[in-house]
């Protein structure tokens, strides 16, 4: 769950990642390839990558206990997806974050997920480059949806592969500003510009009494500025 740095609502690992995915699926234009995974599935796995939280999560992101996080994290490495495509995405960005810190309980879940990745990866159709390659266009999507969620103004910068068979890398980078607004440049997407909503909840009686909100996002170049 996000709480907003801005006015005292929350935002759900559910529409956070409803927002990234919305953003995987339009990934990609003549200036940057989809990725060389099957897409759509590709797209699902970028959604619900941090479905360990499930639906209406009351688990602060940096707020909470290590291990509590661990456990939401291995609920989620234990959830299989029935499209391999969409499990190894989901569960390589597990891993990724897992990744951040050193610890002997990250390093087991680490080899766990390996583990899992290892036997889905032969029904997939692609290598296990090809979906490294891949998490970096989730990080970026990921990131974008994170930093609207805190409602926090930001900038942060992401390489991404954007040629297929290429090794060179793009930094993309996005500015979170005011009133649901982010611009993202270079532009990745496939439309001109990403506009939308979310839920939001007000923070008091969360969540044991819900008081949504709708919450607009407006994403694009800076052409559009």
């Amino acid at each position: 769950m996000f709480k907003s740095k801005l006015r005292a609502i929350n935002y759900s690992q559910y529409e956070h990642g409803r927002l990234a995915g919305t953003l995987a699926r339009l990934w990609g234009n003549e200036d940057f390839d989809r990725p060389a995974l099957e897409f759509l599935p590709f797209a699902d796995g970028v959604t619900l990558h941090d479905w360990g939280y499930g639906v209406l999560d009351n688990f602060p992101i940096g707020e909470g206990q290590e291990e509590a996080w661990l456990e939401i994290m291995r609920r989620g490495a234990a959830a299989r997806f029935d499209h391999p495509v969409t499990d190894i995405v989901a569960k390589l960005h597990q891993r990724r974050l897992l990744s951040w810190e050193h610890s002997a309980a990250r390093e087991a879940l680490i080899a766990e997920i390996d583990r899992l990745v290892a036997d889905r990866l032969p029904e997939s159709g692609a290598s296990l480059a090809e979906f490294q390659r891949a998490d970096k266009i989730t990080q970026v999507c990921d990131m974008i949806s994170f930093g609207f969620c805190f409602e926090a103004e930001q900038q942060r910068t992401y390489d991404v592969y954007a040629r297929r068979g290429s090794d060179e890398v793009t930094a993309v980078g996005f500015e979170i500003r005011p009133g649901g607004e982010v611009l993202v440049t270079p532009w990745p997407f496939a439309v001109p510009g990403v506009s939308g909503i979310l839920y939001a909840f007000k923070r008091e009686g969360y969540p044991d009494t819900l008081r949504p909100l709708i919450i607009p996002f407006h994403i694009h170049g800076s052409s559009a500025a």
